[in-house]
């Protein structure tokens, strides 16, 4: 069953919100139940850290007025806990889908509330269109890291990336995996708190997929992915070593 967890601190828009999706529920005998539906970031995120399943949907206003979260803020903190689940935002501006980039979010759907004539149609068809792509689906989701390099968008699964590099270019950082090679903003120390639980950064330059380590060489400080020969620095061998031996 799908879990719906809904955050918005309009009180009277939450509740309409949360009354559409839940005869929405009842009319098309969905599969589904709201599980949490609150007007405070906090409050949501507790709800989901104490739910077991996962993959579940979530709608977030955008414009939060919290100090510590914007609708944004709080998407990232959910991917961390639910990487596979399925945001939706409902906000006032239909133009802030690139922000979406800056926080590597992958929103669902848009929908804009300031049209409440359309607010229901709106989430019924996002709701339809949700239950038909699981429907669909007959692998379990892949995990994808998503960039933005020049005017393309790239979705790529962790699988299939070997390491990342950082570029002659300032702030630039060059990523290398199964048939790619793209450049993007950014920078390895960002990537790596993203990407912590399958990456290890062996080098201030270098940060790499622990499962596609071919070999290591203690005498040289080297490390072979792809057939690709990379340093390792002194400060982080111990560190690799460790990594490597939990394997």
């Amino acid at each position: 069953m799908i879990k719906a967890f809904i955050c918005d601190d309009e009180k009277i828009i939450c509740q309409k919100i949360t009354d559409i999706i839940a005869k929405q529920i009842l009319i098309q005998n969905y599969d589904m139940e709201i599980a949490c539906s609150t007007t405070s970031s906090e409050e949501l995120l507790s709800a989901i850290k104490k739910e077991e399943t996962k993959r579940n949907l979530y709608f977030l206003d955008v414009e939060l007025k919290n100090k510590d979260f914007d609708g944004f803020l709080l998407g990232k903190e959910i991917r961390a806990i639910d990487p596979n689940g399925s945001i939706i935002y409902i906000t006032s501006y239909k133009d802030l889908a690139y922000k979406t980039f800056q926080y590597h979010l992958e929103a669902f759907d848009y929908i804009v509330k300031d049209l409440p004539e359309k607010l229901t149609e709106s989430i019924a068809g996002c709701l339809s269109s949700l239950i038909e792509k699981l429907q669909t689906e007959n692998i379990d989701p892949i995990a994808c890291y998503t960039i933005k390099s020049s005017d393309v968008i790239y979705h790529v699964p962790l699988n299939d990336i070997y390491y990342f590099e950082t570029s002659s270019r300032s702030h630039y950082v060059i990523l290398y995996g199964k048939n790619q090679y793209i450049e993007f903003l950014g920078n390895i120390s960002d990537i790596q708190k993203e990407l912590s639980q399958n990456f290890i950064k062996v080098h201030r330059s270098y940060l790499v997929s622990i499962d596609k380590i071919e070999s290591v060489d203690l005498k040289h400080q080297t490390l072979t992915i792809a057939g690709q020969s990379i340093p390792i620095s002194r400060k982080e061998k111990s560190n690799l070593l460790s990594k490597i031996g939990s394997q």
